[in-house]
């Protein structure tokens, strides 16, 4: 089986390593986000054979094994899930697969899966192998980092607009990186945003207060409790996990962060963004937007990954606004293949000798013994007797 296990932050370099070859840079796939939401979604995590495996224990569109990411041979990474799949109990799924990613699944099925057949004529059984279900919300909005830096051109006027009103509104405001000195102030902003969200009703923002009164918290509440975790643990690793941010200060006041990693090289993205109060209505966003955009351009960054919205329809449209240079859209895979009795392929047999009985003369090539070949499903106990379970059962 493969040796799945929570990720740890001496994770990082090899699992970046992994996800840099594979080409990939999908929000998923950022160890900053796997190792800040393994709580969340139960994510687990192994490094085998230049390759990066992911198990998700979450819920919906956020369970199964993820796509494995690396250099190499990518079948022998899809066999060992299959197997690990049939060794453990999980089911077969895949979760925030890329198209791409999406057609080498449906190649490697198709190639290497028994098809199954009502057991008389030979007919092919309705349906396909996989099942492929979208869902928008999972979608990430990549961006041309250098489009983001210069807003130019008559799509991005009303973003200049708005930093324009920032311009006449505030006197003077500044980045500053986010260091270990200033890393509390990042987590008071974050606080006061939360709070202004959450109104009268929320409670001092801590983990310990989410924890306490999960029960009692709506899905809401518990989503940016879990942010605010993650925020808070992201700063306290901030140099571990190679995170680079910013706050934004107005007139010496610190009224907005944003927080980033690179997926692979020349790939950021994007992990929290918050400005708060007036400064948010004010063109705050726009501003941080851009300012953090000409850092990383300036450090060599292609392409800034805004992550999903999640399916909300005012996240959506703003995302839109940017103008995205790829909506990276996700599936959810589930595979339809009996894995106790339909191995990969003709040539292998599961554990169980009632399903493909180790007979070297049940599983040739030749028609004597193809599935397809009537006389192949007589009582001959040569071929595939029907008794305990056959090729087709």
């Amino acid at each position: 089986m493969i040796p799945f296990k929570s990720p740890e932050l001496k994770d990082r370099e090899a699992a970046a390593k992994a996800v840099a070859a594979s080409g990939y840079i999908g929000s998923d796939a950022s160890f900053a986000n796997i190792y800040l939401l393994r709580k969340k979604y139960g994510t687990q995590v192994a490094l085998q054979d230049g390759f990066l495996f992911r198990y998700y224990n979450g819920q919906g569109s956020r369970r199964g094994y993820a796509f494995p990411l690396g250099e190499g041979d990518v079948s022998a990474a899809l066999a060992r899930i299959v197997d690990d799949a049939r060794e453990s109990g999980r089911p077969l799924e895949f979760c925030l697969v890329d198209e791409p990613r999406a057609q080498i699944l449906r190649e490697y099925f198709n190639a290497n899966c028994v098809v199954e057949t009502d057991g008389f004529s030979g007919k092919d059984s309705a349906g396909p192998i996989l099942h492929f279900e979208n869902n928008r919300g999972d979608s990430d909005y990549v961006y041309s980092a250098e489009a983001l830096a210069t807003l130019a051109g008559n799509q991005y006027r009303k973003k200049r607009n708005h930093i324009s009103r920032f311009n006449r509104t505030y006197g003077q405001f500044e980045l500053q990186e986010i260091k270990a000195e200033n890393a509390g102030v990042a987590l008071e902003i974050e606080k006061s945003w939360l709070k202004s969200v959450a109104g009268d009703s929320a409670c001092e923002p801590t983990c310990e207060c989410a924890e306490a009164a999960w029960a009692e918290r709506s899905e809401d509440e518990k989503s940016r409790m879990t942010e605010y975790c993650a925020i808070q643990e992201a700063l306290e690793n901030f140099d571990a996990l190679q995170m680079r941010g910013t706050v934004l200060y107005v007139d010496g006041r610190p009224v907005g962060i944003t927080m980033a990693s690179e997926i692979a090289p020349g790939a950021w993205d994007i992990h929290f963004e918050k400005v708060i109060g007036e400064y948010a209505d004010n063109g705050g966003y726009a501003v941080i937007n851009k300012m953090f955009a000409e850092r990383l351009v300036a450090d060599g960054a292609k392409f800034i990954n805004r992550e999903e919205d999640i399916n909300i329809e005012g996240l959506r449209k703003a995302k839109l606004s940017y103008y995205p240079l790829t909506i990276l859209d996700k599936t959810h895979v589930t595979c339809r293949l009996d894995l106790h009795c339909h191995p990969r392929d003709l040539t292998r047999h599961p554990r169980d000798p009632q399903c493909h009985p180790r007979d070297p003369q049940c599983h040739p090539r030749d028609l004597h013994c193809h599935p397809r070949d009537l006389n192949c499903h007589s009582r001959d106990s040569q071929c595939h007797p029907r008794e305990g379970g056959d090729l087709l059962d």
